[in-house]
């Protein structure tokens, strides 16, 4: 069983890794950020979250990596004024 410390640690680690997602979607929406700042970007997001969950790299390739990619790429469509054409 976890030790009242442990569950205080484990929360922490939860509120970083809900700021660090809500960052980079923050910064992938509204940045002005190339292609390969916008992919640099996720590369350090994904570096800073192992620091905090070294053993869930499967996790954010299935969950986060894809939900970055999608806003970045929904980002560009907007930027060649293709939006409305997929929606």
């Amino acid at each position: 069983m976890a030790t009242r410390q442990e569950i205080i640690e484990e929360q922490i680690r939860m509120i970083r890794l809900r700021l660090l997602v809500d960052l980079t979607t923050y910064r992938l929406r509204y940045a002005s950020l190339s292609r390969q700042e916008a992919l640099a970007l996720i590369e350090r997001t994904r570096e800073q979250i192992l620091s905090l969950f070294p053993d869930k790299d499967g996790v954010f390739e299935l969950v986060l990596r894809p939900r970055f990619l999608r806003i970045l790429n929904e980002q560009a469509l907007a930027e060649w004024g293709m939006a409305d054409a997929i929606n």
